[in-house]
């Protein structure tokens, strides 16, 4: 009996062993499969962002930071689709305000508990920073801001490595809104 008993322990020991190391050697990293776009709108107050998966997806999408919370605007858990819209506070859901520059990293995630490999994340920045002098009459000027949209793809472990600036996937555009097709993104970046 003492037998058996310690030979239970061993392979539960084991067991244990090979669920930490499976873990451990698991890579998450960023992904460029598993959705088509993702469109960000700079608005006044908020970010507008919309995915669009390949397939259909149920998961949850998250700005980094607020999975524990899993409230509304920050928090969303999806049933079913390929379509999916979030508007992100610019005073709300840990985006980060540095002199006009909003920026919010936003996670898509299959398991409801788990980031995994094929999990998705973007850094998304709307940058306000930039003013310039619009006429309204012959003799009154006014300052408004340019926008500069981008995203940038990211890795949704939260303990990843840093990617090197010269290998993150980026787009980036003059004005209130940029999209992210990574396809497109890749098919560029090959032909240079």
């Amino acid at each position: 009996m003492i037998f058996i008993w310690g030979l239970l322990l061993v392979l539960e020991s084991r067991a244990d062993d090979i669920w930490e190391q499976d873990l451990s050697d698991m890579a998450i990293g960023p992904t460029t499969e598993g959705y088509d776009k993702v469109d960000l709108k700079c608005a006044a107050e908020h970010m507008e962002v919309a995915i669009h998966m390949e397939q259909d997806f149920s998961g949850i999408i998250y700005t980094r930071g607020s999975f524990a919370e899993k409230r509304l605007p920050c928090f969303r858990d999806l049933k079913s689709g390929k379509y999916f819209r979030m508007n992100i506070p610019f005073d709300g859901c840990n985006t980060s305000n540095v002199n006009n520059v909003y920026t919010n990293i936003l996670v898509v995630q299959h398991d409801d508990d788990l980031i995994m490999p094929g999990d998705a994340a973007f850094n998304l920045e709307c940058d306000f920073s930039k003013p310039k002098d619009v006429p309204l009459h012959s003799s009154v000027t006014t300052e408004v801001f340019d926008v500069v949209s981008k995203i940038t793809l990211a890795d949704a472990d939260p303990g990843g490595k840093p990617i090197p600036e010269l290998e993150r996937l980026k787009v980036l555009n003059k004005s209130d809104t940029v999209s992210f097709q990574p396809k497109i993104i890749l098919r560029s970046k090959d032909e240079l």
